[in-house]
């Protein structure tokens, strides 16, 4: 079974200033993998997820993949928390993890960016380099969309690459191409073990990985 995103009507984008409490920010080409590095190992530790020896080696090879200094993607705390440890724990395990982002869409100073307000998840077919919803998990994943309280957008998607770092690969975009084809959606590449969380979006066939802040209360 397929989700396909492509008939989601999309609502006009409300006006309100970015999210100023900001706890992380990174910057393709200009941030340290060190600092994604330490943000990461933080939220672990907090998590209490500890940190993750399994290393799964993976025949997936990262697409050309561009850089965009622009910041347009605002992810709310609790909502990096829900994916960091669900990766964890699909990592000691040995597995990849896969989810979908759900939030809103806003506009600054004519200036579009999204919002990342929590996570949605459901049962998962797994291996330590392939992951897919199983058949049976959509009337529940729905059920908890339905749940969601506010006019939610779907922002995008997140998986685990655990512990062969954080990229695109080809198998990713053509996922992305399927299934989250707006200028706006994103898809999160966590991994876990090797400490590392980036952004990236598809553009005229092109793999941009993109900024992304953090926000909310430490």
């Amino acid at each position: 079974m397929t989700i396909k995103i492509t008939g989601e009507k999309v609502k006009n984008r409300e006006e309100r200033k970015p999210p100023e409490s900001i706890l992380f920010r990174y910057i393709p080409g200009k941030s340290s993998t060190s600092s994604m590095q330490n943000f990461m190992s933080w939220r672990m530790e907090k998590l209490g997820t500890g940190k993750i020896e399994n290393k799964m080696p993976s025949d997936e090879r990262e697409v050309k993949t561009f850089h965009d200094k622009e910041l347009n993607l605002y992810i709310e705390m609790a909502a990096i928390d829900d994916i960091i440890m669900h990766c964890s724990l699909m990592a000691e395990k040995g597995l990849e993890a896969l989810g979908f982002l759900v939030g809103n869409l806003y506009r600054w100073k004519k200036k579009g960016y999204e919002v990342v307000h929590e996570t949605v998840t459901g049962e998962l077919e797994s291996t330590a380099v392939s992951v897919k919803f199983r058949r049976d998990a959509f009337e529940n994943l729905f059920d908890k969309l339905d749940e969601i309280e506010y006019d939610y957008v779907l922002i995008g998607w997140y998986h685990s690459h655990p512990g062969y770092t954080s990229f695109m690969s080809s198998i990713d975009m053509e996922t992305q191409r399927r299934m989250f084809n707006r200028e706006f959606h994103v898809s999160i590449v966590v991994d876990p073990i090797n400490l590392e969380l980036k952004t990236f979006r598809v553009s005229n066939e092109k793999c941009i990985e993109i900024p992304y802040a953090v926000f909310g209360e430490k």
